[in-house]
């Protein structure tokens, strides 16, 4: 029976009734390749003798390439579907090879009499004499750098004449093979050769015989070339009808799924002794990289007990669904301690250890509060109850610290993770990055206010998400020597917005040992709490920390633009490391942001309505349409507001996914999620940042604060696929006035 190989093509976009047709020309084909009514047709003087074309319909034919070996069945690679004419073009100019160079399998045009490629066919514009230095030159590459990657010296002739990064990446988009877009994406941002070569695991090429001795060889070659990390970019061999349907359905947005680069997949499988993060902007596959890393754990030791979690219960969701279109043969766990991979939210997680303690949880808070608690009658937010301690005791402190901002703050930052239960260890607790000075008296004052906030507690039977988070982390301490752990590895993503309890918890629940704990987060992305710096809590990760920089998501367009909200800010990461902005780029191309000024909402209302209206018309998939606003009652008016232009918008408050309507959600929910078209709505200056959410923070914690604020605007920003529109009235915010489309 033959076997496919699915490559990752830039073909046409097909509707679902015609990716129908090509499911079923595909099973065909894999049951029996010799049936007449496939229509398998070989090539009138091909420059390739494998290449095939077969009837889709009518009107469109598959392009196939034949690969035949003495002792294996045959293998269709199959290279998208085309319209019937560009369909017998393209298989007779288009050579399946191995890059001689680098190893690498790819699709090659090749001169035909009909056809000879000139260098102005990679450009963006017809190459002329340049202006100016060529960019390549000016940042140090010459084209033997590029002769020794793999490129022909047509395309790096074209790339030497480019003057500019922009000019680059037009040329880098106009290929078809994955290799060669992500080495010239490298180049554009000035990347070391070296760097390139080990991204792409270009240092692993086996040396390819330019000249094998029979076709049966060479077509060991191509079969053998797919094993290559970089091939598996664009190549992927097809096990079943299922992950056929799944290839082929869900297109680029599910292809992540089988086309890992080389840098993720290494990632994904390597070995780490001790914990290990990986750090990278928006939309640059870390979470691909945990759901992979989750599966390959499993597969490599049976019966294994994985983690996988992350900050909130609706992210959680999406990662569990994600976990089970990438296989629906992954176990699922459904208990803490099960064999298989358990997907929860941090807090969850906290509560399926407290469920594990028992009764000798309530034993373990003494460790943490400084004294048992009788029963728990419920769990509340992190900053409910702070507002009622500081009116019971009154004291007299400084406004700026009398506020529930400041006591959230100190009690995850400097009470919890120091197990501080009285005013004396408290007095002598060290409270690096807090900001604001706390003297002998002030700190005995806060204290009063800390103590009378547990007593409530203890009263109504509570605890704070922390509190469970800490106390679960005490009772896993407190385990006997030898006692069966409950986790065997455990994964984290959205790792910058955890509190140090969420840390504790962590480190307290899978053993220190190989591939223990690995951490995904971006610094830029952190819109919930403070900084944190993980050494503190027993996580090291120095030498073991790596950054995405490729994007996948967004455009190269939107993706400046959400950078340069990021531009003005100064951000540490969990290693105290500045983590900078340079570096990043985008494999896909697309229209400019739009700016949308108005005078007043009823103004900023119309506009966004005309806007969604008009991708509606223009055939855009509804459910992919968003509108972000930065409150509830904010996305509320956009809603209502729509409803009156006639567009009926659902409004989110959690993740979901297949949505049918357009939709309307804040800032903050958005984080996890993606959409072809959205829209900023009301970045005005006096709405963003937000007054009211500022009023409550110290002078001292301003400047953190506004790292937020801008951190949210990079999150909404960057949920953009395709086109990404921004609206104000009267001026736009100060956050974004630097920001230019």
């Amino acid at each position: 029976m033959p076997h496919i190989v699915m490559t990752k093509l830039k073909e046409p976009e097909h509707d679902k009734t015609v990716k129908a047709k090509i499911m079923t020309f595909l099973q065909k084909l894999q049951e029996d390749d010799t049936s007449v009514g496939l229509h398998i047709e070989k090539m009138n003087n091909p420059v390739d003798h494998r290449a095939r074309t077969g009837r889709v319909d009518l009107a469109l034919r598959a392009v196939l390439y034949r690969i035949d070996t003495a002792d294996s069945e045959p293998v269709y690679v199959y290279a998208g579907t085309w319209q019937h004419d560009e369909a017998i073009d393209r298989a007779r100019t288009r050579k399946l090879r191995v890059n001689p160079v680098n190893g690498i399998a790819e699709l090659i045009e090749v001169s035909t009499p009909e056809t000879v490629p000139s260098a102005d066919q990679y450009a963006a514009e017809p190459v002329t004499a340049p202006a100016h230095a060529p960019y390549l030159r000016e940042l140090g590459y010459q084209p033997t750098d590029l002769t020794a990657l793999g490129f022909d010296e047509l395309i790096i002739s074209a790339l030497f004449a480019a003057t500019t990064d922009d000019e680059l990446f037009a040329i880098a988009e106009t290929f078809e093979n994955q290799w060669q877009e992500s080495v010239v994406l490298g180049l554009a941002v000035g990347d070391s050769i070296d760097k390139i070569t080990s991204d792409l695991a270009l240092d692993q090429a086996e040396p390819v015989d330019s000249q094998p001795d029979d076709v049966d060889n060479e077509d060991k070659q191509i079969l053998k070339s797919f094993r290559h990390p970089a091939s598996q970019m664009q190549f992927t061999l097809v096990e079943n009808d299922e992950e056929l349907r799944r290839v082929l359905e869900d297109g680029d947005f599910g292809a992540w799924r089988v086309f890992l680069h080389p840098e993720q997949r290494k990632y994904a499988t390597q070995s780490y002794n001790g914990p290990f993060r990986l750090t990278g902007g928006a939309g640059t596959g870390k979470t691909v990289v945990l759901l992979h890393r989750s599966k390959h754990l499993q597969l490599l030791q049976a019966g294994s007990r994985i983690v996988l979690t992350t900050f909130t219960k609706a992210l959680a969701g999406n990662l569990q669904r994600d976990l089970e279109r990438l296989d629906p043969s992954i176990t699922l766990a459904t208990v803490l301690g099960a064999p298989g991979v358990l997907v929860r939210g941090i807090d969850a997680l906290a509560a399926a250890v407290k469920d594990a303690a028992g009764a000798s949880f309530a034993e373990a808070a003494s460790l943490v509060l400084g004294g048992a608690i009788e029963q728990v009658n419920s769990v509340h937010s992190n900053r409910d109850g702070w507002r009622e301690a500081i009116d019971d005791i009154d004291p007299p402190l400084p406004e700026a610290i009398l506020t529930p901002t400041f006591f959230e703050a100190e009690y995850l930052q400097v009470v919890l993770p120091n197990l501080v239960t009285s005013a004396q260890e408290y007095a002598a607790t060290r409270r690096p990055g807090r900001g604001i000075a706390l003297d002998r008296a002030k700190r005995a004052l806060v204290w009063e206010v800390i103590e009378q906030y547990r007593k409530r507690a203890r009263l109504f039977g509570q605890l704070s998400f922390a509190e469970v988070s800490e106390i679960g982390a005490a009772w896993l301490r407190s385990h006997p020597e030898g006692a069966e752990p409950l986790v065997d590895h455990i994964l984290i993503d959205e790792g910058q917005d955890l509190v140090p309890s969420h840390w504790r918890l962590i480190r307290a629940i899978v053993p220190v040992s190989a591939n223990d704990v690995f951490i995904a987060e971006d610094t830029h992305q952190r819109i919930y709490g403070q900084h944190v710096v993980l050494s503190r809590f027993g996580l090291k990760i120095t030498g073991r920390s790596r950054r995405l920089t490729l994007n996948y998501r967004t455009t190269e367009q939107n993706l400046r633009y959400a950078m340069q909200i990021l531009k003005a800010g100064e951000y540490v990461d969990s290693d105290n490391d500045v983590e900078g902005i340079v570096g990043y780029r985008s494999a896909r191309r697309g229209p400019t942001p739009q700016t949308i000024p108005a005078k007043d909402d009823d103004e900023q209302f119309t506009n966004i309505a005309e806007l969604v209206q008009e991708w509606i018309d223009l055939g855009v998939t509804p459910g992919t349409i968003a509108v972000l606003a930065r409150s509830n009652n904010r996305a509320k008016h956009v809603q209502d507001a729509l409803a009156q232009h006639g567009i009926s918008a659902e409004l989110l408050t959690n993740a979901k996914s297949h949505l049918t309507r357009p939709v309307v959600l804040t800032m903050h929910t958005a984080k996890g999620m993606e959409f072809s078209r959205v829209i900023l709505f009301d970045v005005s200056d006096g709405s963003i940042p937000l007054p009211w959410a500022l009023k409550e923070y110290a002078p001292e914690e301003m400047k953190d604060a506004l790292l937020r604020e801008r951190s949210l605007l990079y999150v909404a920003a960057s949920r953009a696929r395709d086109e990404l529109f921004v609206s104000w009235k009267g001026s736009p915010s100060s956050l974004i006035s630097g920001s230019t489309p």
